[in-house]
């Protein structure tokens, strides 16, 4: 077994149990009739990612050269997604699905992206294409003003963005102009 594959068994069962949570929070939400339009918006944005990411994983495959600081950071972003999908859907919590801390899904996401960034700059691929790393900031930065501003409004249109931007991006950014 190589050092990639190896890996990649670890970050499949971390990426399977967060997309498996989400999906179970979302249909446990719908078939209780409490729905949240915000939460099913962000859990169908977070499915994309996890998916996309579990998809950009398999681009370390040719890597030749393996070291622990490498192995660190892929092993954080894998569980920084797991910890994004505990947060639109708590498990410790009979309440969860009446009760979304939007802050913590932020926050997590926040920190889903800067190890985003890090595993891209390890991988050497930082300014391919050159406007990854805007498309990813600027996750980050609504994400802090998200984090920041309590309006209904807002949270609306930033569930609402996230979705149609990922989705852009996956099906004809990565396809057409990469």
């Amino acid at each position: 077994m190589s050092e990639f594959e190896f890996l990649a068994v670890l970050v499949s069962i971390i990426f399977g149990f967060g997309l498996t949570h989400i999906l179970r929070g979302s249909v446990s939400q719908i078939f209780r009739k409490q729905a949240l339009d915000l939460r099913l918006s962000y859990a169908a944005f977070f499915v994309v990612v996890l998916v996309l990411n579990w998809w950009v994983f398999f681009s370390w495959r040719n890597n030749e050269v393996w070291s622990f600081e490498i192995f660190l950071v892929l092993v954080l972003w894998a569980i920084s997604h797991y910890a994004v999908a505990i947060t639109l859907y708590r498990p410790d919590d009979r309440e969860s699905d009446s009760r979304f801390e939007l802050h913590l899904f932020l926050l997590a996401f926040v920190m889903t992206g800067l190890f985003d960034i890090a595993q891209t700059a390890m991988r050497g691929t930082l300014f391919e294409p050159w406007y990854y790393l805007p498309f990813v900031g600027h996750y980050i930065v609504l994400s802090g003003a998200g984090y920041l501003i309590k309006s209904d409004v807002f949270h609306r249109f930033l569930s609402t963005w996230f979705l149609v931007s990922i989705l852009t991006w996956a099906l004809v950014v990565r396809r057409f102009l990469a």
